[in-house]
């Protein structure tokens, strides 16, 4: 209890002046790096943290937090607009919202994808204060054969969220993923696979360039092939009340919230799986509980809703480790890692019982920063769907010039534009030809995670190091669970599949486009 107890004094801190000018500061610099593709919370965090060596401790923190809480939301915003995520996370977010706003209804989708953002981050954070002095348990709790069921799980969600009908197109799409992973490096003996003796290529394929090559490129060359305007219906709705029906929907399809947002809590604490994985995860869990799941990708408003609750509910729990152990849940935690070091704060055991004042901060600091994010696109993101009137001729040159600017500015290597230019290739050709885009990604996710955990299992417990721990076993148990739901035979579906022949995501723009958007 005694951790409680300086919640009023940690709260009574934050709100002295200048803390909640550093927090906007923070919050601006992080919708602004948030919205460009490649330059999402690890770059304005690493560029951040110079900054803060001269600072005071607190404000420095407040900051660092408040852009830190603005990365996805932000990105998430270029995701739903103009299906150019600003980071990893955000990808899943563009494939209900980008058919919106290609339907007229960005501001629905910019709507609900704020709401859920602020909800997420006050109950994540409630969670958070609940659960972190005992937190421990349930992070010591997890290894090798944990990540590698949990990757396993973001995999088996490609039966979900695809359709019957092609198949064989999955299939492909799928084993070209997991072969794009095998590229560099062997993680446990370290040699060298599909490199070509190129040396861009022993570290393996970089997938934020990958993504923004995927999506962003991708959509810059259809966009200069096709012509016309970016939406489609010309039955156009004001900001303003498309903006409010979309945070009204959050309330209507709470069921759907609360799941995204159980889902982003519970992974957000597993070092290494990462936040695409969890939006992804929570995406086809949405999908495989929907009673019309022929409606997602075309622009059902759940598709939304329950990426962005999980997206903006991991980076509260992912303090959990963070801060008690000092492993970083994913890679915006290891820069902040490295930046509370230098403030003169050493995450670990003994955090909680020497500067309970600076974990209270942060969870402060995470809500106010949602808040003031939310609050930010909610007044300019109905402005900003005004872009779906826009020639696509002219969009094109400016998604494809900041797609390749975010792309170098990654790691400043020109290795990265090319992957950029050679996903959006394919991203483009995909399209075209009907293959799901979303085989793609999530093979590129997890693959590498679910190889090394692979290894590493086999080498320090051996094959039944999968099949003794509980907690693998559940989730093997829940993989299989995945698996039957998704094979298993209904006569709906099997009268449906003789008059479909596409799959629910990654189909191509001439496929039709159902009008069953909540409303």
């Amino acid at each position: 209890m005694a951790f409680y107890s300086h919640i009023i004094p940690a709260l009574g801190q934050f709100f002295v002046w200048p803390g909640p000018m550093w927090l906007f500061i923070g919050v601006l610099l992080g919708i602004l790096f948030g919205t460009l593709p490649g330059l999402g919370g690890p770059q304005v965090l690493a560029l951040l943290t110079p900054l803060t060596f001269k600072m005071n401790p607190t404000a420095a923190i407040i900051m660092i937090i408040g852009a830190m809480s603005a990365i996805p939301l932000s990105g998430s915003l270029a995701a739903i607009l103009l299906n150019m995520p600003g980071h990893a996370p955000s990808v899943a977010s563009s494939f209900d919202g980008y058919p919106l706003t290609k339907k007229g209804r960005g501001g629905y989708a910019v709507g609900a994808s704020a709401m859920s953002a602020i909800l997420a981050a006050i109950i994540g954070s409630i969670i958070l204060t609940i659960i972190l002095p005992i937190g421990e348990r349930v992070v010591l709790a997890f290894s090798f054969p944990e990540f590698f069921m949990m990757a396993l799980a973001g995999l088996s969600m490609i039966a979900i969220i695809s359709r019957k009908g092609a198949i064989w197109k999955g299939i492909i799409t799928v084993v070209l993923g997991l072969m794009i992973t095998f590229i560099g490096n062997d993680p446990v003996t370290g040699s060298s696979r599909f490199t070509f003796g190129n040396l861009y290529l022993y570290k393996g394929i970089d997938i934020v360039p990958a993504l923004i090559g995927l999506f962003a490129v991708g959509e810059a060359i259809s966009m200069m092939v096709s012509g016309g305007k970016l939406a489609e219906s010309s039955k156009g709705e004001t900001h303003l009340s498309g903006i409010l029906d979309g945070m009204k929907s959050v309330f209507q399809n709470f069921g759907v919230f609360i799941r995204g947002n159980l889902i982003g809590t519970f992974m957000g604490m597993i070092p290494g799986v990462g936040g695409a994985i969890t939006t992804i995860v929570a995406y086809g869990q949405t999908v495989r509980s929907s009673k019309h799941p022929e409606r997602f990708g075309k622009g059902e408003i759940s598709g939304v809703i329950a990426p962005e609750s999980a997206n903006n509910s991991k980076d509260a729990s992912g303090f959990i480790p963070t801060l008690l152990f000092g492993i970083p849940s994913h890679v915006e935690m290891a820069v902040l890692l490295g930046t509370l070091t230098i403030l003169g704060i050493q995450p670990g055991p003994r955090l909680m019982q020497e500067n309970p004042n600076e974990i209270l901060m942060i969870i402060y600091a995470l809500v106010a920063g949602n808040v003031v994010t939310a609050a930010i696109i909610l007044l300019a993101g109905g402005y900003m769907t005004k872009l779906a009137l826009v020639s696509k001729k002219l969009m094109a040159p400016i998604i494809f010039a900041l797609s390749i600017v975010g792309a170098y500015a990654l790691n400043t290597e020109m290795g990265d534009v090319y992957v950029a230019v050679i996903f959006g290739v394919l991203g483009f050709v995909m399209d075209q030809f009907g293959f799901p885009k979303i085989n793609l990604v999530i093979p590129l996710m997890v693959g590498s995670l679910m190889e090394t955990s692979f290894d590493q299992t086999v080498v320090s417990m051996g094959v039944k190091g999968f099949l003794t721990r509980p907690i693998s076993i559940a989730l093997f148990i829940i993989v299989l669970l995945i698996l039957f739901t998704a094979f298993r035979p209904n006569k709906k579906q099997k009268v449906e599949g003789c008059n479909q022949d596409t799959t629910v995501l990654g189909g191509t723009d001439h496929e039709s486009e159902s009008s069953n958007i909540p409303r």
